[in-house]
């Protein structure tokens, strides 16, 4: 008999205390998340940080050394084991790291073979494959050889096999590693477009743009451990603090900057909710590179108007003011990784840039 203190109706897959040890090794440590059916749940983590041991054991390419993944089937949730996993893992579709197909085989080849893996309608199966082909816009190279796809065509054949049979639940593991712009937009696009038909997703990734466009909670994880795990606007209002970005239709010149960001900060320090030590904090910014400026605040929309009321009152020509989402998940998730805490502190703009070159790419 299935055990379980409450089962949540909403809750399609279950990490129960997860832990994976290789040897003395840590990989996965303790891990609780709960996916509510029909959400995109975003799992945020630099590389190395137990991302794909943590869907290989949900594919059941690995197994816990303790705790239990339980995944709703026949209207129930199931603990998954060597006796179910056949039929409660039909019903999910994998993308676990880079996919690698032979080079003589064509894509028509490959979803019909994993369609029929996965038990879908041989008479439904050719009318499938058509309709996912033109999905990714890949219609015209349904049958030729994958041996002339680019690397990024071989990624949306990978997505497109983990959906072929129709699946509730799909499972991406960095999804958009190798593709180019246009195609991390159409995959993105893609991915909205399933959750608006009902479908689930665990979507992996260390892209930190990638999950904030998506993601309705994103689950943080480093070192092996789970760090945060709530809806983007709870984590930034944790954080306490945001940038703003702005600029001026007339730029500083070089031998004027100093006078303008002093004006600033005698201007702006009393709304940015930064610090009662503001003088110390290096909370505002110039981007010679980009020509806007950079403001620390405390990520309260009252003090981000105050803040733009002030400028335009002292005749600033503000032509662009912002505040960057991508930017708010950039910082907080520096705090997080670094202080393992959900209550992140004051740090300056300076001292996260790097740090930020290395987690996100662009």
């Amino acid at each position: 008999m299935i055990e379980l203190n409450i089962d949540n109706k909403d809750i399609i897959i279950r990490f129960k205390n997860i832990t994976k040890k290789f040897g003395d090794f840590n990989a996965v440590s303790d891990l609780n998340i709960e996916i509510k059916k029909g959400e995109i749940v975003g799992f945020l983590g630099p590389n190395g940080a137990g991302k794909s041991t943590t869907m290989k054991m949900m594919a059941y390419l690995l197994k816990p050394t303790e705790g239990e993944i339980w995944i709703r089937g026949n209207g129930r949730l199931e603990k998954l084991s060597n006796h179910n996993k056949d039929y409660l893992l039909d019903n999910i579709g994998f993308l676990i790291e880079n996919p690698t197909f032979y080079g003589n085989v064509t894509p028509r080849i490959i979803l019909k073979y994993f369609a029929e893996l996965k038990g879908y309608p041989k008479k439904q199966l050719n009318q499938r494959i058509e309709e996912v082909v033109e999905m990714f816009g890949l219609s015209k190279w349904i049958d030729k050889k994958i041996k002339t796809f680019s690397k990024g065509m071989r990624q949306k054949i990978g997505i497109a096999s983990a959906i072929i049979h129709n699946p509730d639940i799909i499972v991406l593991d960095e999804p958009q590693t190798g593709l180019d712009p246009q195609a991390r937009r159409e995959v993105r696009d893609f991915i909205l477009q399933l959750k608006k038909i009902g479908k689930t997703i665990f979507l992996s990734s260390h892209l930190l743009y990638e999950i904030s466009e998506v993601a309705d909670r994103i689950a943080i994880i480093n070192q092996g451990k789970i760090v945060a795990f709530d809806t983007l606007d709870n984590l930034e209002s944790k954080a306490k603090k945001s940038i703003i970005n702005f600029e001026l239709l007339d730029h500083p010149e070089k031998n004027n900057l100093n006078i303008v960001l002093d004006h600033l900060r005698d201007i702006l320090a009393p709304f940015t909710g930064v610090s009662e030590k503001i003088n110390e904090v290096n909370w505002i910014n110039y981007k010679e590179e980009a020509k806007i400026f950079q403001i620390l605040f405390n990520g309260d929309p009252k003090n981000q108007l105050i803040i733009l009321k002030t400028l335009l009152r002292h005749e600033y020509k503000v032509i662009e003011f912002s505040v960057p989402k991508a930017g708010l998940l950039e910082d907080l998730f520096i705090d997080l990784v670094t202080t393992g805490s959900s209550h992140p502190s004051n740090s300056t703009i300076n001292e996260n840039q790097k740090q930020k070159e290395i987690l996100v790419e662009v």
